[in-house]
């Protein structure tokens, strides 16, 4: 981070009053909204990014793919929401920006201090009291690996002072125009690289799906290994009064067919006796039988899931989108602990709100069957293709959330089978009738016009 810039910023700072909000969008990228005396809003994002952060103005607001709520989230919530600045400052000739903030509690104003340190590897913010006794930070650093320790409840030491020349400040044009380019420069090549893994990933993903499926026996292989095990099984049980009721001994048995001709009986492992040999093989028969009956879904499972996949990374490639697809299961910052669980359709967070996106029939159907009464429904008109869910219950998602909805739902379906203006519609669960293959009957809905072109998916209307 540029000194001369974040000294504009602070000047840039200076005539606004209160911040409205400020919050996560991404590991170490956070929003601020402030409000001016007038009351009009400006945004700013700070990237905390070690030894790579920035602060950047954005064309339009960058949406939250992931659910945050670590301690500091929580904190930074409480701390900043409608807070007034009092103080806006840079340390120096140190690259940290302070904030002196309060709050309006029901009994008393409370003050906090707000760091943004934009110090390379150290880059860090941390929330103090007005004694600069540590209440909460995006990093903690132990005294073991710092002469500053940054945990919660100790004294927060201050950075010693840069020697050399005094950095001037940007004008405020000069501020206004690097702030816009690095939108550019830093947030949307780092997006490319984060394009680049997830396609990656994705390759990834679709191989090993592939591999199952090449994997998967073949029809008339389970069917002819069922025969033979049932064959099997009746032999041992026709013969089981001449077979020694004793353990057996041997890796396999010499008995008659039905047809007198001598068939060698191969023996399981660990069977106790020949009645267990031969429950052990009428089990196998149906167990394969079973398997043979469904192996047509499965293929078809992962058919689909390979298909979808295949729409993810054309969805990424020809749209740019990159974090609803790029999870990381770690989620190092996120703070939620993490279930390990089999994932019965694609989901994923839009500021906050989780949204789930149905693969194929089965899945859309799966959705419907969770999906709670006010939950809200998309699809696109007169195309069949995935449905999604936001499971927002009785809070109605902002139109930005709505709007990105349906522009992931044609982009998957657009990415690669054409371009277009596209009808999507939503409404309720509750207004929603399933009836056969996931086929909908659906009413009291609201559309949305998305068109999708070789570059990008929008709303239009």
């Amino acid at each position: 981070m540029n000194l001369a810039l974040l000294k504009g910023v602070e000047r840039y700072l200076q005539g606004m009053q209160s911040i409205a909000v400020a919050k996560r969008k991404d590991s170490n990228l956070f929003l601020f909204v402030f409000r001016d005396t007038s009351g009009a809003k400006q945004s700013l994002y700070f990237d905390m990014s070690k030894a790579q952060s920035h602060i950047f103005i954005a064309p339009k607001e960058i949406l939250q793919t992931r659910e945050f709520n670590a301690p500091f989230d929580t904190k930074l919530t409480q701390c900043t929401t409608n807070a007034e600045i009092q103080k806006v400052r840079v340390d120096g000739e140190n690259r940290i920006l302070q904030f002196l903030l309060t709050q309006k509690g029901k009994y008393k104003k409370q003050s906090f201090w707000l760091m943004c340190e934009f110090t390379g590897k150290h880059t860090n913010m941390i929330i103090c009291d007005e004694k600069l006794i540590v209440i909460e930070a995006l990093r903690h650093i132990p005294q073991s690996k710092s002469w500053r320790e940054v945990k919660v409840g100790v004294f927060l030491e201050s950075l010693p002072q840069r020697a050399g020349e005094k950095i001037e400040s940007l004008s405020q044009s000069e501020t206004q125009e690097e702030l816009i380019a690095a939108y550019q420069k830093h947030y949307l090549s780092k997006q490319e690289q984060k394009k680049h893994n997830a396609i990656a990933s994705l390759k990834a993903k679709k191989a090993k799906l592939e591999q199952v499926l090449a994997d998967l026996p073949q029809y008339e292989s389970l069917i002819e290994s069922a025969a033979l095990y049932a064959k099997y099984g009746e032999l041992l049980f026709t013969h089981l009064h001449t077979l020694p009721p004793y353990k057996c001994q041997n890796a396999e048995v010499e008995v008659k067919d039905f047809n007198g001709k001598n068939v060698l009986v191969p023996l399981p492992p660990n069977v106790r006796d020949f009645t267990e040999a031969g429950n052990w093989y009428y089990t196998q028969s149906k167990k394969l039988n079973k398997k043979a009956k469904h192996l047509h879904l499965q293929r078809e499972n992962l058919e689909y899931k390979i298909n979808f996949i295949c729409d993810e990374m054309a969805f990424v490639e020809r749209f740019g989108e990159v974090e609803l697809f790029s999870k990381n299961p770690k989620l190092k910052n996120a703070g939620a602990k993490q279930k390990t669980e089999k994932a019965e359709f694609e989901s994923f967070f839009i500021d906050g709100y989780k949204v789930s996106v149905g693969r194929n029939a089965k899945e859309n159907q799966k959705l419907l069957e969770v999906a709670r009464a006010e939950d809200l429904w998309f699809h696109i008109k007169d195309v069949p293709s995935s449905h999604l869910i936001i499971h927002c219950g009785k809070n109605t998602p902002p139109n930005e959330v709505l709007y990105k909805s349906a522009e992931i739902l044609v982009g998957l379906y657009a990415a690669r089978k054409g371009i277009g203006d596209f009808v999507v519609d939503f409404t309720k669960r509750r207004f929603v009738k399933l009836s056969q293959n996931a086929q909908v009957i659906y009413s009291k809905h609201t559309s949305i016009i998305c068109k999708a072109d070789s570059t990008e998916c929008k709303v239009v209307g």
